[in-house]
């Protein structure tokens, strides 16, 4: 018995850490433990007991309100912000020291049963660092308001004062103890990953100020706590906003953005370029024989390739592009600041980090010798095989090509036929209306031929019709603009830093 506890013990996950992290970790849990024994041992520190139930029942009454809302939303990064915080500060202020730490003990371990999924040294440190925030908030009133009244302040300013100072002690030992950690798990963090962006940055105030309004109304009467249910859960509907907003202007194959959000980002950037009498170019990538890939390896296949494609895209992006899923294979990429020699050359290098990629995928029925199979590995497990992907990309540039999007885009979209029929995997700029030809082939930049698959038609035989680009797809879901560095040469891509 002893044996298998020790190696239970040996097998958690705290160890794995690095040495300062749990070094830090360990320090941040035995300190609140002793906080927590010295507390508990004054019994002049206890009372309110009415407040406390009624302050936990509330608290547990709005986690289980938001279930449904923490469900849907989005987990990113190391940091989460919800408005748990709002009846911890809340105790924290209305309570004697003691009963304020039972009580966040209390609401961390309701949460620890209903959660699904729970590491347990996470849990630990978050409770510590929720008991010292607690602590220290409530040494903060009290300090404050004994001061305040003692110089003189207003009855009425002193505890008003005294509850935001606490508020803000809470949130900012919260934020402290979480970004030292955040910083000794990756020393690469940065300051908006360590602390939080804006929209966490405002969840933390708005769970300092209700936290405010509901400790003032328990002072009132214990039952006024009550109160801040509603508005809590309101608060907690409303952290739905922002990713709501994404989602809506996000595909959801690609993360890429849909072509609604990508035509109104990319109209506000051609009227700066109108503006300041710059360029703006416009690539219209299609994934060459996609419809074959999903015919005989089925559409989950495509998916795959589709996320590849735009994984691929964002790799050699600019911050400054706006890159998008026009429709079905089809993507489109927005470039400001780019002439025709940068775009013609941007574009041969976003067709040379596609059309290098080789992809497994699971091969279906009798079509398990389709491609060129390979130790497939870990990538795509036995029976996997091997397909190359090509693209062919139309190049617009304004003002040359066109003065309206819908002019670049009917222009790429020539250019885009004309790769095409010209046997794919190829770069083109397509010609004005009135000149005959279709459009001015310009061959891959490597010379390496497109490669055909088994069975693929002539392209001849598989006409594009010059237009019917212009027709966004159904699927068509934003993306989360990347972050690469900015290139000296504005047509020049680069790779991504996210």
């Amino acid at each position: 018995m002893a044996d298998r506890a020790a190696h239970h013990v040996r097998s958690w996950g705290l160890w794995a850490l690095p040495a300062p992290a749990m070094v830090f970790l360990l320090l941040v849990d035995l300190t609140a433990l002793a906080c927590a024994a010295g507390l508990l041992s004054d019994r002049t520190s206890f009372g309110g007991a009415m407040t406390a139930v009624i302050l936990c029942a509330c608290g547990v009454v709005s986690v289980e309100g938001a279930r449904q809302v923490e469900r849907r939303r989005r987990r990113g990064g190391a940091l989460h912000k919800d408005l748990q915080p709002v009846w911890m500060i809340a105790a924290a202020i209305a309570l004697p020291p003691a009963t304020a730490l039972v009580c966040v003990v209390a609401l961390r371990l309701w949460w620890r049963v209903r959660a699904s999924r729970c590491i347990p040294h996470r849990w630990v440190f978050s409770t510590a660092v929720v008991m010292l925030a607690a602590a220290f908030a409530h040494s903060t009133y009290v300090t404050v308001d004994s001061a305040l009244a003692t110089g003189g302040w207003s009855p009425r300013q002193v505890p008003i004062v005294a509850m935001v100072a606490a508020a803000v002690v809470f949130v900012a030992v919260d934020a402290v103890l979480c970004a030292v950690v955040i910083h000794l798990l990756d020393p690469s963090s940065t300051p908006r990953e360590m602390f939080g962006d804006r929209a966490e940055l405002t969840v933390d105030a708005v769970a300092a100020g209700l936290g405010c309004l509901v400790a003032a109304a328990s002072m009132v009467t214990p039952w006024a706590g009550i109160l801040g249910v509603p508005i809590t859960l309101a608060g907690q509907r409303a952290l739905l906003l922002g990713q709501l907003e994404s989602e809506a202007s996000t595909d959801g194959k690609t993360e890429l953005t849909n072509f609604p959000r990508w035509r109104q980002e990319v109209e506000e950037l051609l009227d700066r370029a109108r503006r300041r009498d710059g360029t703006f170019a416009i690539l219209l990538a299609d994934i060459d024989h996609f419809k074959l890939i999903n015919d005989r390896h089925g559409h989950l296949a495509g998916d795959h390739v589709l996320r590849e494609v735009a994984d691929r895209i964002r790799a050699v992006i600019r911050s400054a592009d706006v890159a998008g899923r026009f429709g079905g294979e089809e993507f489109v990429i927005g470039m400001p600041d780019v002439d025709v020699r940068h775009a013609v050359g941007a574009a041969h290098r976003l067709r040379s980090a596609i059309s290098d990629a080789q992809l497994p995928v699971r091969a279906r029925g009798d079509l398990a010798d389709f491609g060129e199979p390979g130790d497939a590995g870990d990538l795509g497990g036995p029976g996997a095989v091997w397909v190359r992907l090509t693209v062919s990309v139309g190049v617009a540039v304004y003002p040359v090509d066109g003065t309206t999007l819908d002019h670049l885009l009917e222009f790429a979209d020539r250019g885009l036929y004309a790769a095409k029929t010209a046997g794919r995997d190829r770069v083109s700029r397509g010609l004005p209306p009135a000149d005959p030809v279709t459009g001015s082939v310009l061959p891959p930049a490597d010379s390496v031929a497109a490669s055909v698959l088994p069975g693929q038609p002539d392209s001849r035989a598989d006409p594009y019709r010059p237009g019917r680009h212009l027709r966004p797809g159904r699927h068509a879901l934003p993306g989360l603009p990347p972050e690469p560095e900015e290139p000296a040469d504005p047509g020049r891509l680069t790779a991504s830093s996210s």
